[in-house]
């Protein structure tokens, strides 16, 4: 009975890159190496920045995204994995079997990135809510005004306070914000 092969392409970055990618991974047992627009299983992308984009891939193609960093605000659906290319080219082969069989991955020194972030904007979002909770109740009020896009004389209407008034706790509260 033969092997079954899983179709995998290489895409973004350089050409030499990706002819180098597509050499190792032709070399790897049980993955087969065509073009992108044979609809792969596994499309392993290059993504130097969110500005490199990711083509249209078919709804049963799995993307393994080949970056070194995760400064993404929001990952396509299609992306099952993340690979840093510090790792080896067999874990690449691991990657993508995992993400043929419609598994995540996600590489060791990403996910560490990821936890780093994760813990920085946590201690960002505690150190944000502190200096709300510093202010004052009227500039409370204000800022949720401010933040439901009213503009300082409808805030100044509604309060019925004058807009100077509201301009001077407005900038009581950006100054607590820029320390």
């Amino acid at each position: 009975m033969p092997e079954h092969k899983i179709t995998v392409a290489v895409g973004g970055g350089h050409e030499l890159d990706r002819a180098a990618r597509a050499a190792l991974l032709s070399s790897l047992p049980g993955l087969h190496v065509v073009s992108p627009e044979k609809n792969p299983q596994v499309l392993v992308w290059e993504m130097r920045t969110e500005a490199d984009g990711l083509p249209v891939v078919p709804s049963r193609t799995a993307v393994l995204l080949l970056t070194e960093q995760i400064n993404f605000d929001r990952l396509p659906n299609a992306i099952l994995g993340l690979f840093s290319p510090d790792e080896s080219p067999a874990a690449l082969g691991v990657a993508i079997r995992q993400v043929a069989r419609g598994e995540q991955y996600l590489s060791p020194s990403l996910a560490t990135a990821l936890l780093e972030r994760r813990q920085t904007s946590t201690l960002q979002m505690d150190a944000t809510k502190k200096k709300v909770d510093q202010l004052s109740g009227r500039e409370r009020q204000i800022l949720n005004l401010l933040s439901e896009g009213l503009s300082n004389k409808m805030i100044a209407a509604r309060l019925y306070l004058s807009v100077r008034t509201i301009e001077g706790h407005l900038s009581n509260i950006y100054s607590q914000f820029s320390e």
